[in-house]
This record gives structure tokens, C-alpha cells and sequence, in this order.
């Protein structure tokens, strides 16, 4: 009687010990998650190496040289734009081409957006250039050899983001990642020793130009060695109707990611403005995570709507994600404020009662952007109209109340929420309406939504 009773406790024991193996055995194998480990990794570590440049140059230069270069990393950012749309275009069309067995399309798309890349970053570079004077005023810029440097990371840019759209969308998420730490570990080794060496901001800024150089020519090993096979030839057409929704989505959102920090440095005085650089940067630690979790998406929702499969499922689990580590985050910046802005040192101290707004306010334009990003996978362009006139909206209102860091975060906050309330409409018309007709996507393909991911 005793050894069936504890062969019974045995075996009803067994299962709940064996319970976490599987689900980590579940989850290590299912490829959303697996590709969302990969990058997050990576890019955590990427980032990482953007925080150690921001909080070096912030030590070594002090609050008022920082804001300069604060000022012109927004606005490589800002310069960078068209390499953000080939990043978009070159991942869309690969994950379709992927998901439809057509490899030997994928050369013949990198050529035409290298070269359509090369020649939009000469045009771009050469008109910032022209204008120069205007762009180093407006910026309060005394030295116009950072405006020279940044407009050559225009096209270095452009160069760097079709090798990286191709990589995200074979989903070799592996390679993507080293991409980006080579990147940010060439600019924080270039611009620490710039700067020591006594070269001052624009040493910094110089480090912002390297670490593409390097990235570049990493990548371009990886890419050149794509193998040929079955496939149609993209049509420029095709890629330039694809361009327009791809160059709202990313001159909205860079925008609005961006102009704070640049109106900053125009309306408040020098010390202010490097506090609220910083209190930027601290607070962008949720948005550039997000960026890896809406980067793992866009491939898995596009090739799946390609091949009509579900997809929803995969953003409900992306937003679900992204919302809890920005939850996570604004508590840690409003109990541990001091903590988080110790590599900055006592210089910038009074940035420590704004860290949870700026927080709040970057999760929810990263949940904005992962929610445009699902948008231009499946190649809807409805999320156009409330991006745009976001833009229109945060520069009005900061125009008008800039009395004080306090009252420019104030309108940040209010624009990015606005946004995702708009947007998360939006995509709740299409996840349901889908639903209610007959399985349809949003375009009109049909699709499953109980397949598996």
C-alpha cells in the first residue's frame, strides 16, 4: 500500500518539477521569442555603448559643450531619415521575398537600394552643407566643421541601412546585433580619445561619423556572400509606392524623437538645455529597447500576412512586452532616481524630479512606433494622418510653452500620449474588424488567426 501511494505522490509530483522545463523548452523554441532574446541582447549591449558615449563626453566636456553635441547627435538622427526608410524598404521586401521562396530577388534589390542610397545621401549632404551657416546658427554652433561631419554621416548612413534592412529581414537577428555593438563601440573608443586629445565636441561628433565606417564594411562581408535562385526582379515602381509610407513613419517619428531635445537647445539657456539632453537620454533607455522588439516584429508580420497567416497574435505579445518593460522602467527612474543619474555625476542633479516623465513619455512613443511599424508591415497607411499631425502639435505647443525643462516635457508628454491613444484606436479597428469580417486582414487577405507562430 505504501509504495503505491508514494508512486502516486510520485507521479503527480513529476509533472509540476518538469512544468518550467517545458515552458522554457516551449519558448525557446518558438522563433518570436528566440529572435527577441537575440536582438535584445545585442541591442541592449549596443545601447549600452550609447549610454557610455553620452555619459563620458557628458563628464569629460561639462552641461554647456555637451548640449552641442546632445544637439548634433538629434540631429544626425534628423539628417539620417532617408537611411531609416531604405532600412524599412530593404526589410520589407526581403521578409516578402523570403516568405515566398524568392532568394534570388534579394541581390538584385540590394544593388538598386545601394545606388538609390548613394545618390539621395550626396543630395542630402550637399544641401546641408549649402546651408550650413543657417544650421550652425540655429544651433548655436561656433565651429562649422561639426556641421561638415554631419553632413557626411548623411550618407554613411544611407549605406549602412540597406545592408542592416536585408539583414532584419532574413531575421539574422545574430549578425544584426554585432553590427550594431561594432557601431556603437567604434564611436564611444573614436570620441573618448578625440576628446581627451583636446578636440572637444567636435571630437565627439567625429566619433558619431566612425562608428558607421566600421559597421559598414562589417555588413557588406556578411551581405556580399548572399547566395543566388528563383525570383522576379524588383521593379523601382514598386519600392518608390512602398517609399511614401515608409518616409512618413520615419520622418514622424524621428521627428517627434528628436525635436525636443533640438528646441531645447534653442529656447533654454546652455545648462538647461544639456539637463534636459540629459534627462532625454536617460529617458530613451524604453524607446531603443523597443526598437528591437518592433524590429523582430516587422519581419514575423509581414512574412506572415505574405503567406495570408496569422499575425496579430504577434503584435498583441510585442505591445504586451514592450508595455511592461516601460512600466518597469518609469518605477525604477521615479524610486532610484539618484541611482540612475550617477554616471552623469552631480552636474546634472536637477534633471533627477523629471526622469519618471521622461520615461513615460519615451515608452509610450515607442509603443507608437511599434504600432506604425505593424502598420507598414502589412502595408496600411492609415496611421499616416495621426503621426503627422503629432509632429505639427509637439513643435506648436513647444513653441508657445517653453518657459521652463518642466514645461517642454510637459508637452512631450501630452503629444506622445495623444499618439498612442490614436494609434492603439486604430489598430484596435483593424484587430477586431478583422475579426468580426470573416477573417480578413486588413488589407482584404484572408488569414488564420489560430496558426501557430
Amino acid at each position: 500500500m505504501m509504495p503505491t501511494m508514494l508512486m502516486n505522490a510520485q507521479m503527480h509530483q513529476r509533472p509540476r518539477r518538469e512544468a518550467p522545463r517545458g515552458l522554457l523548452s516551449r519558448l525557446a523554441g518558438n522563433r518570436l521569442v528566440r529572435n527577441n532574446a537575440i536582438f535584445f541582447g545585442g541591442s541592449v549591449a549596443a545601447g549600452a555603448l550609447g549610454y557610455v558615449f553620452h555619459f563620458a563626453i557628458g563628464r569629460l566636456l561639462g552641461p554647456a559643450p555637451y548640449s552641442i553635441v546632445a544637439s548634433a547627435v538629434a540631429a544626425v538622427y534628423l539628417l539620417t531619415l532617408p537611411s531609416l526608410i531604405v532600412q524599412l524598404i530593404a526589410a520589407r521586401f526581403t521578409s516578402v521575398a523570403a516568405a515566398r521562396g524568392e532568394a534570388g530577388s534579394l541581390i538584385p534589390l540590394l544593388r538598386l537600394l545601394t545606388g538609390t542610397s548613394v545618390a539621395l545621401g550626396v543630395v542630402v549632404a550637399l544641401a546641408f552643407w549649402v546651408g550650413g551657416s543657417r544650421v550652425a546658427g540655429f544651433l548655436q554652433l561656433s565651429d562649422r566643421r561639426v556641421v561638415a561631419v554631419l553632413a557626411l554621416s548623411t550618407l554613411l548612413g544611407m549605406l549602412v541601412a540597406t545592408n542592416r534592412g536585408l539583414l532584419q529581414g532574413l531575421r539574422r537577428f545574430g549578425t544584426l546585433s554585432l553590427n550594431l555593438v561594432i557601431d556603437g563601440f567604434t564611436k564611444v573608443v573614436v570620441a573618448v580619445t578625440l576628446v581627451l586629445a583636446g578636440l572637444g565636441p567636435l571630437g565627439a561628433v567625429v566619433g558619431i561619423l566612425a562608428g558607421p565606417v566600421v559597421a559598414y564594411l562589417q555588413a557588406l562581408a556578411v551581405v556580399g556572400r548572399l547566395s543566388a535562385g528563383p525570383g522576379k526582379r524588383v521593379l523601382f515602381g514598386e519600392v518608390a509606392r512602398y517609399a511614401a509610407p515608409a518616409a512618413a513613419a520615419v520622418i514622424g517619428v524621428t521627428y517627434l524623437f528628436n525635436i525636443d531635445v533640438v528646441l531645447a537647445r534653442h529656447f533654454l539657456p546652455a545648462t538647461q538645455a544639456g539637463i534636459y539632453a540629459a534627462g532625454s537620454v536617460l529617458g530613451r533607455a524604453v524607446y531603443f529597447l523597443g526598437l528591437t522588439v518592433a524590429a523582430v516584429m516587422f519581419p514575423e508580420v509581414a512574412s506572415r500576412h505574405a503567406r495570408d497567416q496569422a499575425h496579430f497574435h504577434v503584435v498583441d505579445l510585442s505591445l504586451a512586452f514592450l508595455a511592461a518593460v516601460g512600466a518597469v522602467l518609469i518605477v525604477v527612474y521615479a524610486v532610484l532616481p539618484g541611482l540612475v543619474l550617477l554616471p552623469y555625476g552631480n552636474q546634472f542633479t536637477p534633471v533627477r524630479p523629471f526622469l519618471a516623465r521622461f520615461a513615460a513619455a519615451l515608452t509610450l512613443l515607442a509603443l507608437s512606433n511599434l504600432l506604425v511599424n505593424y502598420f507598414l508591415s502589412v502595408n496600411s497607411k492609415r496611421f499616416i494622418p495621426p503621426l503627422l499631425a503629432a509632429g505639427v502639435v509637439e513643435t506648436v505647443l513647444m513653441a508657445l510653452f517653453h518657459r521652463d525643462l518642466g514645461q517642454l516635457l510637459g508637452m512631450l508628454l501630452l503629444t506622445t500620449t495623444l499618439l498612442t491613444l490614436s494609434l492603439s484606436g486604430l489598430y484596435l479597428l483593424d484587430r477586431f474588424g478583422a475579426q468580426v469580417g470573416a477573417g480578413a486582414a486588413p488589407d482584404g487577405t484572408p488569414f488564420a488567426e489560430s496558426s501557430p507562430v
